[in-house]
């Protein structure tokens, strides 16, 4: 290589923060002999005082150098802050390649760090073929960001403290120019600046490096176990061993530790003990008030389980999609379940199901209190099913109603034509009337998972017919590890949902009794009206070998049984866009059903037409279309991997974490748009 025999380590800094520069410095040096060590530092000033106690450091090892490299002004200037304790200096680390035309190799560090033990596994690194190296952010993957900058949550982002770059193909490929130019984009929203950049525009062409190289304070709290291995640790976040705040790094002794190998060991540690409001050596600046996050109440009346809710479709979408993945940091989300209205307690019950708060509200006595005290910017609901909302005083706020199965009256009707076992009508004139009160009042936006739902909806909360309506799909998550192409499918048919009248359960269970040839499985278990739901289906449960009732199943054990089926079978009287015809379709598992939502029944599988009341004189049209679906293998290949990338396409994740993050914040900014223009 062209430059100079050992290690080139970067560091960006200003003049505050030379002190914690120089205790990084003497961590490497104590834990580096052997090699030299030719330091780096990228600066727009430091002062006589401070580059003396830097060279007193590195004049202790003889293998040491120190080159300051004075940066400033030009593009630097105009590049976003929008972080309180990060400033410009950060972006100095882009221009490194361009600073250095004649080196090829160069660690950069930040200063927030100490090294614990030997570089010379990270150094010798091999980057062919790659700009960078660099750890997994755990902390971005634990708030699911990376949708927000067009990442798909399995693909890698580093943390941009740590990282080993080759400096030669960077220059090649122009990276300098392209980072400064993400940057400057007026659309480039990105939160974490440089970092952002950085994993944008290096993106397919990062090396993943092991923890133990940037062991931040989020894998200090993750995985404690591994501290001991940790050969960097990096002190992550706002709160530094030597700031005001208490630093929660388990691992913090450790930058004291180092200090007292450098010139500011005396001074410092007065100050620190002492309490300065200046602790050690950072110019102090007036902190900015942390700004609230945007706190979100989901109304909804189960959570899959969650808090002793039922199993269902909804709950299902709230707890695996809306509660998992849209929490981060300015985001927070609680799970409201309805209040009892003869309950008398002033208080809700909190139980803590995912990392989410979920309540049960207090006595209708107490809930107008109980919402002014909780003062939640904007409510999220799907498909509003009770009218607890109306005791919420706030004229001011909104309500984003995320349409997901409008049933007017007409649906209900249809759904009475079932007489084995009537369906619970819960048809409720009050909630309906409360949407379009709220709609009135230019209070509520309305988006869809499907754009077939838009004129019942319109229909149910007598919406004007010029209402827009954003189509917002259900998420799903798609396996990455599975290839729809050579995945070898058994013969299997399943059922997934809860067994109930209205899914007419009893239907695929004649299915399977004509069709021994096939597995049958069904998946899900009675909830409501359970004894009656039971007896009708005990008949089944015995005397036919090809039919198996499973139960209810969750994770990996529902997908084994979706990615194995070839088939999934619907005998709904009634659905809207049914998550499980999108978990289905996601593995390649076509459909037969009697209903066609988004006309994706007759696209990926046979839609058999409309079968109303008990269905007994229409199993012929199920077996018709399994049949049909089953002896035609190349069909229904091809038809599998159609399936899958309409899925992958247009209910991934990805587009669902930043679409709806968006117009939480979107219709939050409305709210406070509101407050200027009336204040």
């Amino acid at each position: 290589m062209g430059q100079k025999e050992g290690m080139h380590i970067f560091f960006a800094l200003d003049d505050g923060y030379s002190q914690h520069c120089c205790t990084a410095m003497a961590s490497i040096l104590a834990n580096n002999g052997d090699t030299p060590i030719h330091f780096h530092l990228l600066t727009d000033g430091i002062s006589d005082g401070n580059r003396s106690k830097l060279e007193r450091l590195a004049a202790r090892h003889g293998d040491a150098s120190i080159h300051y490299e004075t940066v400033g002004g030009g593009v630097f200037d105009s590049l976003p802050l929008n972080i309180d304790y990060i400033s410009k200096q950060t972006y100095y680390r882009y221009a490194i390649a361009e600073l250095f035309p004649d080196l090829d190799k160069a660690l950069y560090l930040d200063c927030d760090l100490v090294v614990n033990g030997p570089l010379a596994e990270l150094w010798q690194t091999d980057l062919t073929g790659c700009l960078c190296a660099g750890v997994r952010d755990l902390w971005i993957e634990g708030i699911h960001y990376k949708p927000e900058i067009g990442l798909p949550l399995d693909e890698l982002y580093v943390n941009a403290g740590v990282l080993l770059l080759n400096l030669r193909m960077m220059r090649d490929e122009g990276t300098f120019a392209a980072l400064c130019e993400a940057t400057s984009r007026p659309q480039f929203k990105a939160r974490f600046q440089d970092q952002d950049a950085i994993n944008i525009v290096c993106r397919g062409r990062i090396k993943e490096l092991p923890a133990k190289f940037n062991f931040t304070s989020e894998d200090a709290l993750r995985h404690p176990d591994a501290a001991g291995g940790a050969i960097i640790v990096h002190y992550t976040g706002e709160r530094k061993p030597w700031g005001e705040r208490r630093c929660g790094n388990p691992l913090k002794g450790l930058y004291f530790d180092y200090l007292s190998m450098t010139p500011y060991r005396k001074t410092a540690l007065q100050r620190f003990a002492s309490g300065a409001a200046r602790c050690l050596g950072k110019p102090f600046r007036k902190r900015q008030a942390a700004a609230r996050p945007l706190r979100v109440a989901l109304l909804i009346d189960e959570f899959f389980g969650g808090a002793g809710t039922a199993y269902g479709g909804y709950g299902f979408l709230a707890r695996h999609y809306i509660a998992k993945y849209l929490p981060c940091d300015d985001i927070q989300i609680d799970v409201l379940l309805g209040l009892n209205p003869r309950s008398r307690r002033r208080k809700a019950v909190r139980t803590r199901v995912d990392n989410v708060d979920v309540y049960r509200l207090p006595g209708r006595r107490h809930a107008a209190r109980w919402f002014r005290k909780m003062n939640y910017d904007l409510y999220f609901s799907i498909e509003l099913t009770t009218s607890f909302l109306k005791y919420e005083k706030a004229q001011d706020k909104r309500l984003l109603l995320w349409v997901q199965d409008p049933r007017p009256w007409d649906e209900w009707l249809e759904i009475e034509t079932v007489k084995l076992f009537p369906e619970s009508c819960y048809w409720n004139t009050e909630v309906y009337e409360l949407v379009h009160r709220l709609y009135e009042e230019n209070r509520v936006r309305f988006v869809t998972q499907g754009r077939f739902l838009i004129e019942k909806a319109k229909c149910l909360y007598r919406l004007h017919p010029d209402t827009p309506m954003m189509f917002l799909p259900n998420p799903v998550d798609i396996d990455p590890r599975f290839d729809v192409g050579s995945y070898e499918k058994k013969n299997h048919i399943i059922f997934i949902g809860r067994i109930e009248s209205v899914k007419r359960g009893w239907l695929f269970c004649e299915i399977a009794k004509r069709m021994p040839e096939y597995e049958f499985f069904m998946l899900g278990q009675s909830f409501r009206e359970k004894a009656q739901n039971d007896s009708i289906m005990e008949q089944y449960r015995h005397g036919i070998p090809n039919l198996h009732f499973v139960g209810h199943v969750e994770g990996e054990e529902k997908n084994g049984y979706i990615r194995d089926a070839k088939i999934l079978v619907n005998t709904s009287i009634h659905e809207a866009l049914p998550v499980t015809f999108l978990e289905a379709l996601a593995y390649g598992t076509l459909l037969v059903s009697c209903r066609n939502p988004e006309g994706l029944t007759e696209k990926f599988g046979i839609y058999t037409g409309q079968v109303l009341g008990d269905g007994f004189d229409k199993i012929d049209l199920f077996v018709n279309a399994i049949k049909t679906l089953m002896t035609d293998e190349d069909r229904r290949k091809e038809l599998s991997v159609a399936a899958h990338e309409y899925v992958k396409r247009t209910h991934n994740v990805t587009d669902f974490i930043r679409n709806t993050r968006a117009l939480l914040r979107e219709e939050a900014a409305r709210r406070s748009q509101s407050h200027a223009k009336t204040s």
